[in-house]
């Protein structure tokens, strides 16, 4: 195995280091080397504009598993330019010594130039992969991360496959360990000119960008990365609707997916979530989020995305954001829906003087860990669905652990509800219901319970 191999080469020698520091080296390494044999990675962006507010040995990585350094890029004569001071700073000493993986992201937002034109030409392309060979071999890279914001043409499609496919014949020479990750778009979008059925057997893992759902292109005030819509009826997505598109539509494996989590939000010019709004949208990192709470904003919760936000006290402004319950429900969504890991934008956005708090959310509600400390959202209700496929009726189980509010929903692969259930209080124990499907036409669902700010989901398919 590769990474078994990859500890053994690369754990700090012991020579001269204190016992008790020897073991946590250790413990540190085998807990990474761990979350990556059981695809459980979580994957953070380490923009080079972050390093002087998260120097490389305060990154986690009891929970970090793969670092990616942002951003460089292509230059359309195959050169390869970066921010300043991205390259020979010794980062990959200290992420290789706790045994978390590194990588060179390409790209990013703006930086699509280059791509357009090197993929489309032959010796391009080569004298491209060869100087990104290069500088992954000089400064300790194990592989690289493609983020072309965004290919928009049928040609760009084309190109990026003939790009991603020699990269991996010419790495497999140099280096077989090393690894070739994409970020994805999440709709239609840009998503229709990705070709992930050929893409799938070149690419280790796709990070998914499951946020922009609002912002200054929307016609309302909304969240950044809601799990659910909100409205239930809005149209403009979530990280539910996204999944289903990438790995039912699209048909990338669930296990090469890692779902995006924002570590910033948006501030709105509007007087409540989901309301028009009025000039520019603002980013807001969520270390400048928390100190607002009680001074002058007040916090809200959405118990349709699942998610916070802050409404000024003279009902002028909007912030919509995460916090650790948010986190902790997509940690939780990620988990249930078998994912092969999530996603951070961007390391260090969460560093306040109590600690990396969302950070500290994955760790606690994401990964498999045995301090035997329960989850941020213990699960207390179980839900089945028979028969599946089924056609007409699909019966539907549920039982509480104790009495709760339930909203029980059926969803179609967008995320759109078509029927409620159940909207109400449950009492303890079980109950049934039943989905007469006769007038919906053939296809996947989706069974949904929304409880306690947590979810449940079963897929079922109607066959007629």
């Amino acid at each position: 195995n590769k990474d078994i191999n990859f500890l053994l080469t690369k754990s700090p020698t012991p020579v001269g280091i204190p016992l008790y520091k020897q073991m946590r080296n250790i413990l540190s390494t085998l807990i990474v080397l761990f979350n990556i044999l059981f695809s459980q990675r979580v994957i953070g962006y380490y923009p080079q504009w972050v390093v002087g507010n998260l120097p490389a040995n305060e990154i986690d990585l009891n929970v970090v598993t793969h670092v990616i350094h942002s951003f460089a890029w292509p230059n359309e004569n195959g050169s390869i330019s970066s921010y300043d001071g991205m390259f020979g700073s010794g980062i990959s000493d200290v992420i290789h010594n706790q045994g978390a993986k590194f990588l060179l992201s390409l790209g990013g937002w703006g930086n699509h130039a280059g791509f357009e034109v090197i993929s489309g030409d032959e010796g391009l392309r080569e004298l491209f992969i060869n100087n990104l060979a290069s500088i992954l071999l000089i400064n300790g890279y194990d592989g690289v991360d493609l983020d072309w914001e965004f290919p928009d043409s049928e040609m760009d499609r084309e190109n990026l496959n003939l790009l991603v496919s020699e990269m991996d014949s010419i790495f497999a020479i140099i280096n077989p360990d090393w690894m070739i990750t994409m970020a994805v778009p999440v709709s239609n979008w840009f998503g229709q000119w990705h070709d992930f059925e050929f893409l799938v057997n070149h690419i280790d893992f796709f990070n998914a960008m499951t946020y922009g759902t609002h912002g200054n292109w929307s016609s309302h005030s909304g969240h950044l990365s809601p799990l659910y819509p909100s409205p239930p009826s809005d149209a403009d997505g979530s990280c539910y609707a996204y999944m289903n598109y990438l790995s039912n539509t699209r048909g990338i494996p669930k296990n090469k997916i890692n779902m995006g989590m924002p570590f910033w939000g948006i501030k709105w010019e509007s007087s409540n979530i989901n309301e028009p709004f009025t000039g520019n949208t603002v980013d807001i990192m969520y270390y400048d989020i928390l100190e607002l709470i009680g001074n002058g904003w007040t916090s809200h919760w959405d118990t349709d995305a699942l998610c916070p936000y802050l409404i000024k006290d003279d009902n002028t402004q909007v912030i919509t954001y995460e916090n650790q319950l948010s986190i902790g429900l997509k940690c939780q969504y990620a988990s249930e829906q078998e994912l092969g890991g999530v996603m951070i934008w961007a390391l260090s956005y969460d560093k306040t003087n109590d600690g990396q708090e969302l950070i500290q959310s994955i760790q606690e509600n994401y990964l498999r860990n045995y301090s035997g400390e329960p989850p941020l959202m213990p699960t207390n209700i179980t839900l089945n669905t028979y028969p599946n496929p089924f056609n007409p009726s699909c019966k539907i189980d549920i039982k509480l652990g104790q009495d709760q509010f339930v909203k029980i929903m059926v969803t179609d692969l967008l995320g759109h509800q078509i029927t409620l259930l159940n909207n109400k209080v449950l009492q303890k124990g079980s109950h049934q219901y039943l989905w007469n499907a006769k007038n919906y036409p053939d296809g996947t669902y989706f069974i949904t319970a929304k409880y306690n700010r947590s979810i449940k989901t079963k897929k079922v398919t109607l066959l007629k």
